[in-house]
């Protein structure tokens, strides 16, 4: 019984969090001039998020979206390697935003990153959700939304923000 416990514990590690809404475009400057946008919400707290990191400079900005990177930063540390990551995006042509966990409303229902978001250029919501489990799949489901498909949105798996949803997912201490 102990065994299958801890072992749910730790799964609670990597785990499918529900989409927040369509407020959460607000979290991001709006560029303004009608033009695709990708929300990448991660967190530098979160070796899925590092993860992301690396994708997205081994592909670079992808030419006609604004990409836009928002760090969510929580009341931990993050992990090492994650300052120097947001520094390479940002000179690599990336927007790099710096959100406080306790300035994100509650009612949004960010819960977990990493997230993808892609706006259209009349701001609205083309896709919300996760990157793909095995691999990071952005680039498939921009090429999807360009062409007039709707992408079913991915499973957000990763790393819960926040102290209150931290603690909800790892009662015991283990990660967080």
């Amino acid at each position: 019984m102990t065994a299958v416990l801890i072992g749910g514990v730790l799964m609670s590690y990597h785990q499918p969090f529900l989409s927040p809404d369509e407020r959460v475009l607000k979290l991001a400057r709006d560029p303004g001039h009608g033009q695709w946008r990708a929300l990448h919400l991660l967190s530098g707290s979160c070796g899925c998020s590092q993860r992301v990191m690396l994708h997205l400079l081994g592909r670079h900005p992808l030419e006609g979206l604004l990409e836009q990177v928002l760090l969510v930063d929580g009341p931990g540390d993050d992990l090492p390697g994650s300052k120097a990551l947001a520094v390479k995006l940002q000179e690599e042509g990336f927007e790099v935003t710096h959100l406080a966990v306790k300035d994100i409303p509650e009612g949004i229902g960010l819960r977990g990153v990493p997230l993808l978001v892609i706006a259209s250029p009349e701001n609205k919501i083309a896709y919300l959700g996760g990157y793909g489990s095995a691999e990071e799949k952005d680039q498939e489901i921009y090429r999807q939304v360009l062409s007039g498909a709707q992408p079913k949105g991915l499973p957000i798996i990763g790393c819960a923000i926040g102290a209150r949803l931290h603690r909800s997912a790892d009662p015991f201490h283990l990660k967080y």
